[in-house]
Formats: C-alpha cells, structure tokens, sequence
C-alpha cells in the first residue's frame, strides 16, 4: 500500500512540473506589474504565475507550521516569567516584613 502511495504521489508530481513546463512554453508574452506606485520590470506571465503560486505555497508552509503562533506563545512564556519573578519577590519582601510589621 505504501509502494502505491509513493508510486501516485510521484506521478502527481511528474505531472505538476510537466504541466508547469508547458504552461511556460505558451505563455511566454511579457507584462509589468504596478503595486500603487511601485513598478516591476517586465517578465513572462508564466513566471508572475508560477511566482505567486510559489510565495502562496511558503506563506501557507509558515501558516502550517504555527510559526507565528511560536512566536506569539514564546512572547507570552516571556511576559509570565517576569510576571512569576516579580511574584516572588514580592513574597520574599513580604516574608521579610514579619506579621506584626503587616497590621
């Protein structure tokens, strides 16, 4: 069963990249892009597509990988140990005070 996983999934690939390459071919007729003001220099339309599908399928992989919720949680982990620090200090101060001191 796994031979025959790894036989399609090679197959869709094989058939991804020829279908890559031929779209190429046809689609050779060069365009500029304008973001606002910002102008990009002419390339074929085969390349602006492939390009978007490419820096689609990282953001997705950087998406998937909970990069940004890494960071967020590392930011958060941050916050609560100075938060526990400051805890502590402030019962090691209490502590010190005594309980008469307190009243």
């Amino acid at each position: 069963m796994r031979n025959l996983s790894n036989l399609l999934s090679g197959f869709f690939l094989l058939s991804v990249f020829i279908a890559a390459i031929t779209f190429t071919y046809f689609n050779t007729e060069s365009v500029s892009i304008a973001f606002g003001t910002v102008v990009f220099s002419p390339l074929p339309v085969s390349a602006w597509i492939i390009g978007a599908f490419v820096f689609g399928g990282a953001l997705g992989l950087l998406f998937g990988l909970n990069f940004f919720y890494q960071l967020k949680s590392r930011a958060e982990l941050k916050r609560l140990t100075k938060e526990l620090e400051n805890a502590r200090r402030e019962v090691k101060q209490l502590r010190k005070l005594g309980l008469r001191d307190i009243s």
